[in-house]
């Protein structure tokens, strides 16, 4: 199919530690967008006071905000940066997800050049709790796509396709089209470990069922931020985070002097100490949590396990131990065997093997969206 009639294809996952969106202009050319995950409401006073005080033009993403009816929202870096927002991880991820479809949507315009008025294909997972609520979004944000601005410029996009699957499903829709028709003879599980929420997929022969708990990352970094001081900010939790992640199970003293805050040598040296000290004994703890949850909600008859998320990287090893231990039958799958892939097209670099790990659901469904959209010969559009 001629892909000059086909609709820009966005995938968009609206995560709390960074929202993650793939586009497809043309149909085999993804293309990575990642922000930062803040969305704010804002006055219009306050994007004014902004704007004057711009001297240069940062990237789309990166100034972020959108108008849609009389709401007005920063987004990403923005949000982050200039008004201080801060993630707010008891609130549902649909409520964020709107605004984030709108950033992202602007920034993909901008960057590609679109017109701004064209057609759209949209997928996104959400946590199997909120799944439910799936129509009521593609109602709200086929509404606030007809008529939204993005930094000022006026857009109309038209919803042309509409797909939400709970978390992990873009692991099981390429693992499906990967097994055929053996999929609905199987008890296939995905487990998604993200920053907020561990959600639990199951399918037995095609039947859904799952579960979400916000037993996610997040509660590791808490753990360690209540036996600590000084790491309360959002700067200062992403850079515990960032430490705490990179170090894995390298938990010595010299790999957190930079986040002791004391600028007395002997103090700072102690105070690293008592730091890494805290995150070994956190790490464990939350291990055992997560290990408890896996072994109530992933029953001893699945036939295939797929892990996924941002978050099950910090713990591979002990993943591999546990399953091993527990599920001896079950065929393990890493990311739906997809990271390889997200590798190359995004050229993403060795040391960032985390990040491919964090991508793979969403690829997965990027994919599955391209699939479904080239297959309707009939879908025309005005986009490029």
């Amino acid at each position: 199919m001629d892909s000059n009639l086909l609709p820009a294809m966005l995938t968009i996952d609206p995560g709390v530690s960074d929202t993650k969106a793939i586009w497809r202009v043309t149909p085999f050319k993804p293309e990575l967008l990642m922000m930062s995950p803040e969305v704010l409401e804002v006055s219009a006073e306050e994007i004014n006071f902004y704007k004057s005080r711009r001297i240069t033009s940062p990237e789309p993403e990166n100034e972020s905000w959108v108008e849609c009816g009389e709401s007005l929202y920063a987004v990403g870096f923005l949000a982050q940066n200039i008004f201080d927002a801060r993630v707010a991880f008891t609130q549902p991820k649909y409520e964020c997800a709107l605004a984030k479809v709108l950033a992202a949507v602007g920034v993909m315009a901008i960057k590609e050049a679109l017109p701004d008025t064209f057609d759209l294909a949209l997928a996104i997972p959400l946590p199997y709790s909120e799944w439910a609520d799936r129509k009521k979004f593609e109602r709200d944000v086929s509404t606030a796509l007809s008529k939204f601005s993005f930094c000022d410029k006026a857009m109309s996009v038209n919803l042309k396709v509409f797909i939400s699957v709970p978390e992990g499903g873009g692991h099981v829709m390429c693992r499906g089209q990967k097994l055929g028709s053996a999929f609905n003879q199987q008890k296939i599980v995905s487990c998604m470990w993200g920053y907020r929420d561990i959600s639990i997929l199951v399918f037995d022969k095609g039947v859904i069922s799952g579960h979400t708990e916000p037993l996610g990352l997040f509660k590791l970094i808490e753990m360690v931020q209540s036996r600590i001081s000084g790491y309360s900010s959002r700067q200062r939790e992403r850079l515990l985070l960032e430490t705490i992640h990179g170090v894995g199970k390298d938990i010595k003293t010299k790999n957190f002097k930079h986040l002791a805050l004391s600028t007395n040598a002997a103090r700072k040296s102690e105070e690293a100490e008592q730091i890494a000290d805290v995150v070994r004994a956190c790490r464990t703890e939350y291990w055992g949590k997560v290990a408890r949850f896996f072994r109530t909600h992933i029953s001893e008859t699945a036939d295939e396990i797929i892990i996924g998320g941002g978050s099950f990287d910090y713990y591979r090893d002990d993943l591999k131990t546990f399953f091993v231990q527990n599920y001896p039958n079950a065929h393990i799958s890493w990311g739906a065997e997809l990271e390889e892939d997200v590798r190359v097209s995004f050229n993403i670099g060795n040391k960032s093997k985390s990040l491919c790990a964090r991508l793979t659901d969403a690829y997965g469904l990027s994919n599955f969206l391209r699939n479904q959209v080239c297959a309707i010969p009939t879908l025309g559009s005005t986009a490029r």
